[in-house]
């Protein structure tokens, strides 16, 4: 086995562990882990990214579950706005790397990631300010609020569909901003949603851009097999992080990894720049 592929299993595990517990199912590194790392073309790696990203909601959804940390009738109100901008934003994606080229989803991608950075620390600066009210009741989804979730569902939805990733970002804060869940409760109903919203966007892909042949031909029988310790090392991360660390904790390592996202992003798009 190859060192490069070695060192992106690791890495996957490892985000899947890391990531489990934050709602975030992974894509913002494994698509730049398939781009930089094993240097796939685009749309096989957002559709791979999308297969892994469901194996981490499926693992740590259980995980969450099991812990008490799922609003299941709030996530449930979005999963069919989540469910049809996953196909919106999948077939945005054929749209842009047929007429723009990839570059296009990596610039997409920095803008979303520079709004999450925004609103979790805004988020996190204000609790710190002793302005989170650990005893404050969310809202009820109705109305407005229930407006105002839906149209954070298709957008998580679309996003996930146009970047391959789970969306999750999106789905956090918006639990967490407009809801004002805690980190646990944020990330365990965000799964709700991804565990049913990503297998749209993964045939959505699948049927667009023909990346079926591709994924086979590249990862054959062993698909089956790196799902599945995915989704373990998810269930696993998602369990120990539940017990053993405050809901606090868990925003510092969310905004380290959006972070470092955003920075191989931009990494990218100025040697774009350069170049051009």
């Amino acid at each position: 086995m190859e060192l490069e592929i070695i060192i992106a299993i690791i890495i996957i595990l490892m985000t899947a562990f890391m990531f489990a517990p934050l709602g975030l199912g992974g894509g913002v590194l494994y698509v730049p882990i398939f781009l930089f790392i094993l240097e796939w073309d685009i749309h096989l790696s957002l559709v791979t990214s999308l297969i892994l990203v469901w194996m981490v909601s499926l693992g740590s959804r259980a995980a969450h579950e099991k812990g008490g940390y799922v609003v299941a009738s709030v996530g449930k109100r979005g999963t069919n706005a989540a469910l049809m901008g996953a196909v919106f934003g999948a077939i945005l994606a054929a749209i842009f790397i047929n007429q723009l080229g990839d570059m296009s989803i990596k610039i997409a991608a920095t803008f979303l990631l520079i709004w999450v950075l925004y609103s979790t620390i805004k988020k996190l600066t204000s609790e710190l300010n002793g302005n989170g009210n650990g005893d404050y009741q969310p809202p009820e989804v109705e109305g407005k609020v229930l407006k105002i979730y839906r149209a954070g569902c298709f957008g998580g939805g679309a996003a996930s569909g146009l970047l391959g990733i789970g969306g999750g970002a999106i789905f956090v804060t918006l639990h967490r901003s407009t809801l004002k869940y805690k980190q646990h409760q944020a990330a365990g109903t965000s799964y709700i949603i991804e565990s049913w919203m990503v297998p749209m966007g993964i045939l959505t892909h699948l049927v667009i851009d023909g990346s079926g042949t591709a994924l086979i031909e590249t990862l054959g029988i062993y698909l089956i097999l790196i799902c599945i310790l995915v989704a373990g090392t998810a269930w696993v991360g998602a369990k120990v992080a539940i017990k053993m660390l405050p809901q606090r904790v868990l925003t510092y390592p969310f905004i380290i990894a959006v972070f470092v996202s955003l920075v191989r992003y931009l990494i990218d798009i100025k040697e774009m720049i350069l170049l051009g």
